[in-house]
């Protein structure tokens, strides 16, 4: 799943505008995330989804720190709202065990075209936490996402029998769109290094806690297992690595559609590895939560065009 975060940043950086090299980061970054998506459905097969969580962000922690103080930046750790960013983690944390525990029963590109509604929920959440005013284009828009989504969860969804696979997908969804969101609302004091360590010291506290709480749980791993947790840490930073870029060179409107390029990277790499092929009510189902999602991100800009 990609993860994006807002365009908010510090003043100390300066925003470009450059689309065609935004949108090239952006498909990278996208890219690269599916790929570590595809290796988190490798994983859970040896290990547990806590265990990935634990282990992953000791390492993805690990290389973040040791980044920091080679380049003299652990300064840009410090915080003045640790309440806040226990709260983001523990909403980032249960995303990350929701998304991997549902890849054990649905094919990567089910899972991520569900994950799509994130953004439509992140705009119901920030009228809640942002005091955002929502009108009633962009509710009718994620309405009509939401629909979207039932479609792709199968015929079954309009009687209310969900299985548990596309539950969990949801459940990340709603987390995920919940941290993100929650980043906003935390910019104006925050910087994006801040963030990005202090969501994965919360995950990793989460993973080592739960690591220790099932004991022997760990059993003999192959050398691939360990090998595909190396992968994951490495690919999560440089896929977020690229994002962010992609958020620093161009307007947000011009490169978060991209982001739905995801579906296209998971079909071809489930097809490749697990002969899996999206059913057909998952294309027309991602087709409406995408057009919904695309039409949300028109409404907003017009809405800032017209100054609020």
């Amino acid at each position: 799943m990609a993860h994006p975060l807002d365009d908010s940043a510090p003043a100390a950086h300066v925003r470009s505008n450059r689309p065609l090299a935004g949108i090239a980061f952006m498909v990278g970054g996208v890219l690269v995330m599916s790929v570590m998506d595809a290796i988190a459905k490798f994983a859970v097969g040896h290990f547990s989804s806590i265990q990935i969580m634990g282990i992953r962000s000791t390492l993805v922690l690990a290389m973040m720190l040791a980044y920091l103080a080679a380049t003299g930046q652990l300064v840009l750790l410090r915080t003045r709202r640790p309440v806040a960013h226990l709260v983001r983690g523990l909403a980032a944390a249960g995303s990350m065990w929701c998304f991997f525990e549902s890849l054990r029963s649905l094919p990567l590109a089910t899972a991520i075209a569900i994950c799509f509604g994130a953004p439509l929920l992140m705009t119901a959440y920030s009228v809640v936490l942002l005091r955002e005013k929502v009108g009633i284009h962009r509710w009718t828009a994620v309405a009509v996402g939401f629909a979207g989504v039932g479609v792709i969860i199968g015929p079954d969804a309009a009687d209310g029998l969900v299985s548990t696979g596309a539950l969990l997908a949801l459940s990340a969804a709603a987390l995920y769109a919940l941290g993100m969101t929650m980043v906003r609302w935390l910019s104006p004091t925050e910087s994006d290094m801040t963030m990005i360590v202090m969501q994965c010291v919360v995950q990793m506290g989460v993973g080592l806690v739960g690591m220790a709480l099932l004991p022997g749980t760990l059993g003999p791993v192959p050398d691939s297992g360990w090998i595909a947790i190396v992968a994951m840490s490495v690919l999560v930073i440089l896929g977020q690595f690229l994002s962010y870029r992609a958020f620093r060179l161009a307007p947000v409107g011009a490169i978060a559609p991209f982001n739905y390029t995801e579906l296209v990277w998971a079909a071809i790499i489930g097809w490749v590895i697990w002969s899996e092929w999206p059913t057909d009510n998952v294309w027309y189902g991602a087709a409406i939560v995408v057009a919904a999602g695309l039409y949300v991100i028109w409404r907003e800009r017009v809405r800032a065009a017209a100054g609020g």
